[in-house]
């Protein structure tokens, strides 16, 4: 005979449980059952003892964590080389038409990913839950923000508060090192959430491409006077 940690044997327990569905029909009779069924489990385990309990899987991170994210390719006199594969990662970004990326590290507040954007591709305007640094590992690209379009490059790190609206293009085939907190995956519908592109415009209610050294007062009349790098685009 099976004891219950209460002290109630397996066929009692089955004998509550049928006076207890008697009279209900079908339907209700197998809700109530893993209703009741339910419960006792619950009950059962908060009465074992410490050292009997089966131990939740530990998904903290350890105390340190790396990653290789490129090739160290030695010494050029006194400048190090890396060697960084410029390639589309196994994940896409979530809201995006064609960027990609693998995550490198994550605490889960703090994480970093590279991303992969194909030229003429991007980010359409967007906010993020956090503030994020981005560091330019291979192509150019641009990064709009407040009435600007900027040019990136290699060597480059620049950072955008989470919650101003800003979009990030490519030029060439672009790599982008991205550091977050708090981090969110690439897939994950929270990482970006986007916004209209009226949020990108200056003061003035204008938007300046510094590349073509045009202005207008929205992405189509960009498009129209000859600029290729407004991320109305990636829409």
């Amino acid at each position: 005979m099976i004891e219950t940690t209460e002290g109630i044997s397996a066929q009692q327990v089955i004998a509550m449980l049928t006076e207890e569905l008697h009279g209900l029909d079908p339907a209700e009779r197998q809700a109530k059952t893993i209703e009741l069924l339910a419960v006792f489990g619950r009950a059962k385990a908060e009465a074992l003892q410490p050292e009997e309990r089966p131990e939740a899987p530990d998904t903290r991170p350890g105390p340190l964590m790396i990653c290789d994210w490129a090739a160290d390719l030695g010494l050029d006199g006194t400048t190090q080389q890396l060697g960084i594969e410029v390639a589309p990662g196994p994940t896409k970004v979530t809201k995006t038409a064609d960027a990609t990326g693998h995550s490198l590290v994550s605490s889960g507040h703090v994480g970093a990913d590279i991303l992969h954007v194909p030229a003429g591709s991007g980010f359409a305007p967007h906010t993020h839950p956090g503030d994020h640094l981005l560091f330019v590992l291979a192509g150019t690209g641009t990064i709009a923000v407040a009435g600007e379009i900027v040019r990136t490059r290699p060597g480059q790190v620049y950072m955008v508060q989470g919650d101003i609206t800003h979009a990030v293009g490519a030029v060439t085939d672009h790599m982008i090192l991205s550091v977050g907190a708090p981090h969110r995956r690439l897939d994950s519908p929270d990482r970006q959430e986007l916004t209209a592109y009226a949020a990108l415009l200056g003061e003035l209610g204008e938007i300046t491409c510094r590349l073509c050294d045009i202005s207008a007062s929205g992405g189509e009349e960009l498009a129209a006077k000859g600029c290729t790098h407004s991320p109305h685009r990636f829409g």
